[in-house]
């Protein structure tokens, strides 16, 4: 896996993208969970800097994505700038965005998509309109749905590129925390203690306690649900995600996808953290001779503007689950736990994530189909992509 350039974890991302602007100038980017003090508007103002032709970004707060707008236009002022408003943990929000991206004709192509919006340790077990954990809700299945319904998009991106620019790209963001829990597939909403779940679903309470200083396993037992294996749950998901959007894309059409970890970034995500608790876990990291020091928004966004840009940069040979995590920019193949990097994990996930977010509404009205007018076989799809291939063959 030869890549065009190396940069050190500290370069700059803005430097990264300046090295490569074929990849981004003229094109059209996508970033999810874009607010002022983000990770994502420093990505944001990455990306501007090299001139793509359009960028949207998503989030929560129509207030806070024009306060972000008119940042970056106030820097650069010649791109064209969408807010795309959307809730990630609501997935009749998450289709209303994608319907609307879907719709407007002046964006027929999507180049880069960076899922990057996310929580973290929510204190208390919260669930969504839609009735899942909203962690697990907000930083994979809102990505998984919005993925998969603007897929259309993003394949005629493909089917179009050149030998001077990468075809498109999607980036997850994920998290070195990971690994403090495999997915909970016989308990998503974290209602049964752990040892209820099947030994492959249980936390890693030992590698927790090693790095955060507390194994968290007493308030497991009386408490199912825990901020911190919750989040790393997400962290798992999205590495498999990943991994699955390779298996389905990479080969067929050229569409290659990354999990990214930033690093300890100082943004606005541990809002939900305890007092503390961050401070503690970073104390403890550094400790066992790791590096944790927190890293400026323009700095922590560098891997992520790498891993869209960089054309040399691919997936594993095997579709392996090996050559898609990054951390510090590089290919970390070392710091990727066994569960995460799993092929049977990760298509049993796409599998739960269908079941959770595409209902008969999602699939039988998709694009504007009446299911009425639908062929006998595609009636019985029941994955997004299975039905967005068949559009393809019919329209592309």
């Amino acid at each position: 896996m030869a890549t065009t350039r190396t940069f050190d974890p500290q370069t700059p991302a803005a430097d990264i993208a300046a090295a490569f602007p074929e990849s981004i100038q003229g094109k059209t980017i996508i970033i999810t969970g874009v607010s002022p003090n983000s990770l994502g508007l420093a990505t944001a103002f990455t990306f501007a800097s090299q001139s793509p032709a359009n960028l949207i970004i998503t989030g929560r707060s129509s207030e806070k994505l024009e306060a972000s707008i008119h940042s970056l236009k106030l820097k650069y002022p010649n791109t064209h700038y969408h807010a795309l408003l959307m809730d990630l943990s609501s997935q009749s929000s998450v289709r209303a965005a994608a319907t609307q991206l879907n719709n407007d004709t002046t964006i027929p192509t999507i180049d880069i998509l960076i899922n990057n919006a996310g929580v973290m340790a929510i204190p208390t077990l919260t669930l969504t309109e839609d009735g899942i954990e909203t962690t697990f809700a907000t930083n994979h299945l809102g990505h998984f749905l919005f993925t998969n319904l603007i897929l259309p998009k993003i394949i005629k991106a493909a089917q179009s590129s050149s030998s001077s620019s990468p075809p498109p790209r999607i980036i997850n963001l994920t998290s070195f925390a990971h690994h403090f829990s495999p997915i909970r597939f016989s308990d998503i909403n974290f209602t049964l203690p752990h040892t209820s779940l099947p030994a492959s679903e249980h936390p890693d309470f030992q590698k927790t306690e090693l790095f955060t200083g507390t194994s968290h396993s007493t308030s497991t037992s009386t408490s199912p649900y825990t901020g911190f294996f919750s989040y790393a749950q997400s962290k798992t998901a999205n590495i498999l995600f990943t991994i699955s959007l390779n298996e389905k894309l990479y080969t067929k059409y050229g569409i290659s996808s990354f999990a990214v970890h930033p690093g300890a970034v100082d943004t606005n995500i541990n809002r939900y953290a305890e007092p503390g608790e961050v401070e503690r876990a970073l104390k403890r990291v550094q400790e066992l001779g790791f590096d944790a020091r927190q890293k400026e928004p323009r700095v922590g966004a560098n891997t992520v503007v790498w891993g869209a840009v960089d054309g040399g940069l691919v997936p594993g040979g095997n579709l392996d689950g090996k050559g898609v995590y990054l951390a510090e920019c590089a290919v970390d193949e070392v710091n990727v736990a066994g569960f995460a990097r799993d092929r049977e994990g990760a298509e049993r996930l796409w599998g739960s994530a269908s079941t959770l977010s595409i209902d008969n509404h999602s699939v039988n009205t998709y694009h504007g189909f009446s299911y009425d007018t639908i062929p006998e076989r595609m009636q019985s799809y029941t994955t997004i992509i299975e039905v967005m291939e068949f559009e393809l063959d019919l329209f592309l």
